[in-house]
């Protein structure tokens, strides 16, 4: 996962070389094929496709791999949305959606919230110096008094200058007639030799122009007073996989708000949207040398997991502390069925996958 035109790793990939546990190598694709001039240029041959098995696996070990790159466009645009109330997350989540699919916006499309905003810029003792999390009218005074969003979505256009120009139109009026309340900005680069990234600003550029960067590494430091020179920041997250729904989106802000105030932190979310799903972080941070922090901020993560069993949502990542009590949800799922069928073929899975390195190295010998 990632920002611009590549954001779906999985999807940019031609070509795998694996090395299996027993020393064999296994390529993928064309590049299976000797010499094959469409190597690294298309993912598909003959038979079935093996790359995904060695994502997010330890079937193997992965040796090599081609991803292809995006050529610098002639123009870029980088563009934001926001919008001033909590309740509006619904309205936007459905008009970027449908911009997604219909192919109006080939990119990804980034959603974060006004507590973020402020978490990058400061900590909570600048907003807020009462007991707990900020209060809900406290976040809307300091909305009016900074001019920020309560949500903010956030993409890039890449292409020639008179598409992308047409491309910001078409949203700027879609969104217009939409969300009528919400504010879009755009901000137009171009070189006809092709942009270059390091000469967009900051604002502007960075992640959204292949530019890695650590921005947002000060929001750690949130809950833990200046004074304190002794604290030590630590977060987390509970990343589910949301279909991309407005109602939903907004039902998981509200069920996971107050878990969050529970726990002592506010709702720090933000997620990213693809064509019909959206991955969502839960953030929280806290000082680990306050006691009784560590057990809040695990309350805080099995509840949200309670949360999200109950929708049936995924994960998009967890601690290895974590996997174990994933596991079992699954399985215990699949004991739920009558018929022992659905556990015979989950274990059939299992031994398939233990075993498939060794079928590897004989179906494709190198």
């Amino acid at each position: 996962m990632g920002f611009g035109m590549g954001y779906a790793h999985h999807q940019s990939m031609a070509g795998l070389e694996v090395m299996l546990a027993d020393g064999d190598v296994v390529r993928t694709g064309q590049f299976g094929i000797s010499n094959s001039p469409s190597a690294f240029l298309s993912k598909f041959t003959y038979g079935p496709s093996l790359e995904g098995l060695f994502l997010q696996s330890n079937l193997g070990v992965v040796t090599k791999l081609s991803i292809w790159l995006t050529p610098q466009p002639q123009a870029f645009m980088s563009c934001t949305f926001g919008m001033p109330r909590f309740e509006d997350l619904e309205v936007m989540v459905d008009a970027f959606g449908e911009m997604k699919r219909n192919g109006t916006i080939h990119s990804l499309v980034w959603f974060t919230s006004l507590i973020e905003t402020l978490c990058i810029s400061g900590r909570r003792e600048d907003y807020w110096t009462g007991e707990g999390p900020v209060p809900d009218w406290r976040l809307e005074e300091l909305r009016q008094e900074t001019g920020f969003g309560h949500w903010y979505a956030r993409w890039g256009l890449y292409g020639p200058k008179r598409i992308v120009q047409a491309q910001f139109d078409e949203i700027e009026e879609v969104m217009t007639k939409k969300a009528p309340t919400g504010t879009i900005t755009g901000a137009l680069y171009e070189n006809e030799a092709g942009v270059v990234a390091k000469d967009v600003p900051f604002e502007h550029g960075s992640m959204f122009v292949g530019l890695p960067q650590m921005w947002s590494l000060p929001l750690i430091n949130w809950p833990i007073p200046k004074a304190k020179t002794d604290g030590k920041p630590a977060h987390g997250d509970y990343a589910p996989v949301i279909p991309s729904s407005g109602r939903l989106l907004m039902e998981w802000m509200r069920v996971s708000k107050p878990i969050c105030e529970a726990a002592g932190v506010e709702l720090m979310a933000d997620f990213f949207m693809h064509e019909r799903h959206v991955v969502l972080m839960n953030m929280f941070t806290w000082d680990q040398t306050e006691k009784g922090q560590k057990e809040k901020m695990e309350r805080l993560y099995y509840g949200l997991y309670e949360e999200a069993k109950k929708r049936g949502y995924g994960m998009y990542r967890a601690h290895v502390n974590h996997m174990g009590r994933f596991f079992f949800r699954l399985f215990s799922f699949l004991s739920l069925s009558s018929s022992p069928l659905p556990i015979i073929c989950f274990l059939f899975y299992f031994i398939f996958l233990f075993f498939s390195s060794l079928l590897f190295s004989f179906f494709f010998p190198t």
